[in-house]
């Protein structure tokens, strides 16, 4: 069996650099906050993505969840009751929460990519959000960020089956059979 490193807590710099990530802070906006450099805190970002055990890039909103996980930040009282999420907004707001690329996010979501902008921004207008940091934010403090289940489902949710209209489609290729190529062009010597 092979264990995974325990990730080292972030010391106090990064920690004070991702307190303003969270609360949606640009980089200039925190290199003015923390008396820093824009490359400071550029390469702050990206310590704090290896400590997480994240991808390089890995978006804001991905490293806030890592950073809510771990106990590194903690989420503010929303001062609201949490909206009533539809199964489809949970699961994209999960995937938001788990998956940085835009095409993944969408695959994730069981969206069609050219559904994703306009499907993100009615969940954020839904969940009173400004943008995904804030609304993971919320989701935490909500306990609406709830991994799915093994078997598909989300809880409270039941089975998400996968809906057909959301699911882009995928068409056999036309190409036929995949043909080995020659190491060099027949007329090579």
């Amino acid at each position: 069996m092979i264990e995974t490193p325990t990730a080292s807590p972030l010391i106090p710099s990064l920690r004070r650099v991702a307190q303003h990530l969270v609360r949606g802070a640009t980089n200039t906006d925190i290199a003015s906050a923390e008396g820093l450099s824009e490359v400071t805190v550029h390469s702050y970002l990206k310590d704090i993505r290896q400590l997480l055990g994240l991808p390089p890039r890995a978006s804001r909103a991905v490293i806030t969840r890592a950073l809510l996980d771990r106990g590194e930040v903690t989420a503010p009282d929303p001062g609201r009751p949490a909206p009533e999420l539809t199964a489809e907004h949970r699961l994209l707001l999960w995937a938001i929460a788990t998956t940085s690329r835009q095409a993944d996010i969408a695959f994730a979501a069981r969206l069609a990519p050219a559904d994703l902008h306009t499907r993100t921004e009615a969940l954020l207008s839904t969940a009173g959000a400004s943008d995904p940091v804030h609304l993971i934010l919320l989701a935490r403090a909500w306990g609406l960020l709830q991994p799915p289940g093994e078997d598909g489902s989300a809880p409270g949710l039941g089975r998400l089956a996968p809906s057909s209209a959301a699911q882009p489609s995928v068409r056999p290729s036309r190409l036929g059979p995949m043909r080995r190529m020659p190491s060099r062009p027949p007329n090579a010597r």
